[in-house]
């Protein structure tokens, strides 16, 4: 136990604990070698010292990316963009979206392949931003994982109950039974709680059962646009913009369908068991994003070429079309297609919730419970803690009111997460200057700003002028970051402790391009969709953001292993990267001695060999 939480190794009782800043930053990882890359398998002696088992390969990580992405969006907002804001137009809706979604994706596949920890978008703000900022974005993913999973089994045990009544004429008294109030629903805790049980059977049954049912929804899914196809009229994508959307009607539609493409991220948090991460992590994201893109897409074209746009339905649009060209069979397959595959998006969701604790857990942000691996290698505690949390919450909680909660924390933690790419990759000129940190607290704000004018008061002047005043600030911002915060010659700059011989390693990672001019689009992108939700999600997530603070500094701050000299045990090897340069080692060690008994002394003050 003592070395997974950094104790010094040889026996010796750990310091007194202290209090971390909130601004330590973890040291960039080192690249390991790829015969490392399978970790040693647990066993009942070294329960709580064994790391993750890497398993996952490309083709598993992709499957987890696609079935937590394709759900609702291609059933349901396929034919609800095309009948009520863009008809025939949709289609560029989801281009827009999808490419949007992909100046967010490029940043998480560099990450991803730099910072291959568990945790995904924990790992890369404890590294970019510090403590404080990995522990909110924990929380953020949380509310994604958690309180998603639970809504989208809710969902399902809406949907299962109207197919029951409808499509099996379904008798009162079941209905009743599955249904005795708004507040309570046995269906949505069942499927919880059996989602839960397959988690705790191992990770690799569970990633058996994704990879059947990712084939099982791509099979439905290409019944649905190949049917589509074979039905399409021509004279319906006429006209193909309506006049009475127009293109705002297609932005607004790319709004709609940007959270369609969002499920990408939780590949990240599989990175500590996948294989070969830095080459397959990028690639499986990215995959990922094409390939949904290619769905949507093709979906919405064959929709709205099937039915006239003014006649699809916004709540079954693919259902309801194919009943209407008289193909019954095919719209009771699509209808039971989608109740069967949408569980799978519980499963991989609520799967990346035992990661992200365990990375916490690691570093002391979380009790030392969630770090513990079984005999088999699962994370059995931290499964068991949060299918039961989600189990709870979907069986007891109506989420009317918490949808714009879930989506303000996911947005959030994609504006952290890209603003990341930045702030390792450009330095301040001086030693210790955190310019580029300010520029880019600064442009969160201007998007923000911008984000609520363009949203809530262009019907006037003086919210066209602060929207456009907060769009030129961010562009000049931008433009400082270029300017005078030089790029650094390797990802982490002064912290990454890359020797000369090992610069060339550089050319074999995955590159966010146009750095920080992609990074800045995504921000923006993410602060604009914030400013459309409701005050009153936005006001619970406040609320909640304030409760992950109080937590860090009641307990995490003083149980943090880079608060308490940890970091540097080769036991935290998945987390360090001063290792990998032996001379770094020799003098970080001896100027840490050196310093350690100076209060004021910065514990993260990067040392260079």
């Amino acid at each position: 136990m003592a070395s997974m939480l950094g104790a010094p190794s040889g026996g010796r009782a750990p310091p007194a604990r202290k209090t971390s800043k909130p601004f330590l930053r973890k040291p960039v990882p080192q690249e390991e070698d790829e015969s490392d890359l399978t970790r040693r398998k647990p066993n009942c002696s070294t329960l709580n010292d064994s790391d993750l088992e890497r398993h996952f390969s490309l083709c598993d990580l992709v499957a987890v990316g696609i079935a937590g992405t394709v759900g609702s969006g291609l059933f349901v907002l396929a034919g609800l963009v095309a009948a009520e804001y863009a008809g025939p137009a949709s289609v560029l809706s989801w281009l827009i979206s999808g490419l949007t979604a992909c100046l967010s994706g490029v940043c998480y596949a560099e990450l991803s392949a730099r910072i291959p920890l568990p945790g995904g978008s924990y790992a890369y703000n404890y590294v970019a931003h510090g403590e404080l900022f990995a522990v909110l974005a924990a929380a953020c993913l949380s509310l994604e994982y958690i309180a998603a999973s639970s809504a989208v089994a809710r969902s399902w045990a809406d949907k299962c109950l109207i197919w029951l009544l409808e499509e099996l004429d379904a008798n009162s008294w079941i209905h009743q039974w599955l249904d005795p109030s708004a507040m309570f629903s046995p269906l949505a805790g069942v499927l919880s709680a059996a989602i839960t049980g397959l988690l705790l059977l191992g990770v690799k049954e569970s990633k058996a059962a994704t990879n059947f049912f990712t084939i099982l929804k791509l099979c439905v899914t290409s019944v649905m646009i190949f049917g589509a196809m074979y039905y399409v009229r021509p004279e319906n994508w006429s006209p193909f913009c309506p006049a009475e959307y127009g293109i705002s009607g297609v932005v607004r539609g790319a709004t709609g369908t940007f959270f369609g493409y969002l499920g990408y991220d939780q590949v990240t948090a599989l990175a500590g068991e996948a294989k070969s991460s830095k080459r397959n992590l990028p690639r499986a994201i990215i995959g990922v994003l094409i390939g949904v893109m290619v769905l949507y897409m093709s979906a919405t074209v064959f929709l709205t070429g099937m039915k006239k746009y003014t006649e699809i339905s916004s709540v079954s649009g693919f259902p309801d079309a194919f009943r209407s060209v008289g193909a019954n069979f095919v719209a009771d397959f699509v209808s039971f297609g989608e109740i069967a595959t949408l569980p799978i998006v519980i499963l991989v969701t609520i799967m990346a919730q035992p990661r992200l604790q365990y990375a916490m857990a690691k570093d002391g942000l979380l009790p030392p419970v969630f770090a513990q691996i079984d005999c088999n290698g699962n994370l059995w505690n931290g499964t068991l803690i949060a299918g039961t949390a989600m189990t709870l919450i979907s069986a007891c909680v109506p989420f009317e009111n918490l949808n714009d909660m879930i989506s303000c924390a996911v947005l959030t933690v994609l504006a952290l997460t890209d603003s990341s790419v930045v702030l390792l990759w450009h330095e301040g000129t001086e030693e210790h200057s955190n310019l580029p940190g300010q520029l880019m607290g600064l442009f969160h704000f201007l998007s923000l700003v911008s984000g609520v004018a363009m949203v809530n008061f262009m019907d006037n002047m003086v919210g066209r002028a602060v929207a456009a005043s907060g769009a030129c600030g961010m562009i000049i911002v931008c433009w400082a970051v270029s300017r005078f915060c030089p790029r650094c010659s390797t990802f982490g700059g002064s912290r990454s402790h890359y020797n000369d011989n090992e610069l060339q390693k550089e050319d074999g990672y995955f590159r966010t391009p146009l750095v920080p001019l992609v990074p800045c689009l995504a921000i923006a992108t993410n602060w604009y969709l914030i400013a459309q939700l409701s005050l009153s999600g936005i006001g619970f997530f406040l609320a909640f953001l304030a409760l992950a603070v109080s937590y860090y500094f009641l307990y995490a701050s003083h149980h943090s292993v880079g608060g308490n000299g940890g970091w540097e045990s080769p036991s935290d090897r998945y987390s360090l990267g001063s290792e990998r340069d032996p001379s770094y080692s020799e003098v970080s060690r001896s100027e840490r001695s050196n310093t350690s008994s100076d209060p004021s002394s910065d514990e993260n003050t990067p040392l260079n060999p």
